[in-house]
């Protein structure tokens, strides 16, 4: 039996000679209000937390990152039955899948030239309940877990496809 190890350079820029980058808001197309900066925030901690690429303002960098969140779809998944007060029934629903799809963009800023760009989506099943306000913290948990996932999907990517 034999073994062997390979070790891959570790890539110091992006395509496109890219070494800093900005990455500003992202554009939200949906109708879900907020949502830009949970996706924004996530890219941006993927590059803190990778330490190779500097994240500057737009003024210093050589590439932006343009993202846009382009749907944001809801789909029940689980549904019961119930009767209130005896009164007709409803059907309610026990699941929701949410599905997010996200464009990201790099720009290379000294001719404006998109030099690499992806749709990347991603979908978390929550639990619903009958109370709205426990219903809106799992929407918004499986958001920031859609995020982060494909926002780290976005980063490794970006350093991979040249």
């Amino acid at each position: 039996m034999q073994c062997s190890y390979h070790f891959y350079a570790v890539k110091d820029e992006l395509p496109g000679g890219v070494r800093k980058v900005a990455i500003p808001t992202f554009e939200n197309n949906t109708h879900e209000a907020g949502i830009e900066t949970v996706f924004t925030s996530a890219l941006r901690t993927e590059f803190y937390k990778s330490k190779t690429i500097q994240v500057v303002e737009k003024e210093a960098a050589d590439g932006i990152i343009i993202g846009r969140i382009r749907s944001i779809g809801f789909q029940p998944t689980a549904h019961s039955e119930r009767t209130f007060g005896g009164r007709d029934t409803k059907i309610l629903a026990l699941e929701y899948d949410v599905n997010v799809s996200a464009e990201i963009t790099l720009i290379r800023r000294s001719d404006q030239k998109v030099v690499w760009t992806r749709t990347l989506s991603d979908a978390r099943r929550y639990q619903s309940t009958e109370d709205l306000l426990q219903n809106e913290t799992r929407q918004r948990e499986a958001y920031a877990k859609v995020a982060a996932y494909l926002m780290e999907q976005a980063h490794d990517t970006l350093f991979e496809d040249f």
